[in-house]
Parts: structure tokens; C-alpha cells; sequence
């Protein structure tokens, strides 16, 4: 199986770097979305979805099950529980590399939702400010 540490390519190190990481997902997207469409899965018509749309709806629910799964599967890489009576060594590389898959999944569904690296940027700020608020008032 080839993972992260079978890879060698140049990482950009220029422009934005959450500019980047969309970027890239975008262009995996495409090429996803050929191979689910011809294996016969929906796709969405398009990108990014109407989310008053039902079927569009359906399709984000489903589609964020991707990230939770990704996230188990990281979970799953840490052996050590608080009845186990010997520490197991994690593969740290696994871990990560499970996370960002979880991650890949996860700015999809910004994408798909009509998020851009600046909408994301400007909505986690405000929402953050709402938090911060929250955490004043003892809301």
C-alpha cells in the first residue's frame, strides 16, 4: 500500500496556503466524480450544490459520512486504551495520514456547499466572535 512516506513531491511553498489546499481538491473532485459517475453513484449536477435542494440535500448527509468515517478509521490507529496493561507504539504517520484523509473529505463538503478559501476564512471568524461572545455572557 503506498502512503505518505512512499511520496515524493514538491510541496508548494508559495501563495495562500488554505487558497492551495482547495485548489487541489477541486482538481481531485473532478477526476473523483468521473470515476464515482461512471461506477454508477450520484454525483451532484452542480458544484457547488443547491442546498435547497432535496436530492443535493441527501447527497451532503451522505457525503459527510466520508469525513466521520475517515475520522474512525484515524481512531482506530490509537491502540492504547486505560485497561491495556502494556503501551502499544502508534504509527503516527497512519494516524495523520487518516485525519487528512477525514480532512480531504471535509473541505470537499466545504466545496460542495459553496465555500470558497475566503467565505471559510470570513465565516470562521464571525462564527468564532459568536463564540467568544457566548463564553462572556456565560451564554
Amino acid at each position: 500500500m503506498v502512503n505518505i512516506k512512499d511520496i515524493e513531491v514538491e510541496i508548494p511553498e508559495d501563495g495562500d496556503m488554505l487558497v492551495n489546499i482547495f485548489q487541489r481538491q477541486l482538481e481531485l473532485m473532478r477526476k473523483y466524480h468521473k470515476i464515482e459517475k461512471g461506477n454508477g453513484h450520484r454525483v451532484p449536477r452542480n458544484v457547488p450544490v443547491n442546498l435547497h435542494d432535496r436530492h443535493d440535500q441527501q447527497y451532503l448527509k451522505d457525503f459527510a459520512w466520508r469525513v466521520t468515517e475517515e475520522v474512525g478509521e484515524a481512531m482506530n490507529t490509537l491502540k492504547n486504551k486505560p485497561w491495556k496493561q502494556t503501551e502499544l507504539t502508534t504509527d503516527v504517520d497512519h494516524f495523520l495520514e487518516e485525519l487528512v484523509d477525514g480532512f480531504h473529505f471535509y473541505v470537499e463538503l466545504l466545496i460542495l456547499s459553496g465555500f470558497d478559501p475566503e467565505s471559510l476564512f470570513r465565516t470562521y471568524f464571525l462564527k468564532s466572535e459568536v463564540n467568544k461572545f457566548r463564553q462572556r455572557s456565560k451564554y
